[in-house]
């Protein structure tokens, strides 16, 4: 009962983070003469934020350990777009319904992830499942051709 309960809380959060980004584009759009308008639109920022917050409260209510999970995912993914925007990435996997997304190491080690991605250099930085971000380099890597292929899973 609680899984449900906390689905239903994070698609209410990703909602509300859609409308946090709509009312940034409508602040941006806003000219600087109208600072009523201004005011306005980052109350409404500052409340669905708010509300934001209170649902995750929630979450962490109903099942800290769930809630702790979540953290842990919110910041694996800020490191892993964090070293993309120091160390762009040319190649982007992700996991699909019906497609791998896999790691295949030199040492014939196979990472199962969420997320892959392959840098200039040809290093790689994954996202498993357990929230770690890894890195590889080049020469730690092997991977067969066909799983380099962009078609495989297309970039975002």
């Amino acid at each position: 009962m609680s899984d449900r309960k906390i689905q239903q809380i994070l698609k209410k959060i990703n909602y509300l983070e859609a409308e946090i980004e709509i009312q940034k584009q409508i602040l941006y759009s806003i000219p600087s003469a109208q600072k009523g308008e201004m005011e306005r639109t980052l109350l409404v920022i500052a409340a669905r934020k708010g509300d934001i917050e209170s649902l995750r409260r929630q979450i962490n209510d109903l099942d800290p350990e769930e809630f702790a999970r979540i953290i842990a995912f919110e910041e694996a993914s800020a490191r892993f777009m964090a070293i993309g925007a120091e160390n762009p990435f040319t190649d982007l996997f992700y996991r699909q319904a019906d497609q791998d997304c896999s790691l295949r190491l030199a040492n014939g080690t196979i990472i199962d992830c969420l997320v892959k991605a392959r840098d200039a250099q040809g290093g790689w930085t994954a996202l498993t499942f357990d929230g770690e971000v890894l890195q590889f380099s080049r020469e730690q890597v092997a991977e067969p051709a066909a799983a380099d292929s962009p078609d495989q899973a297309p970039p975002h």
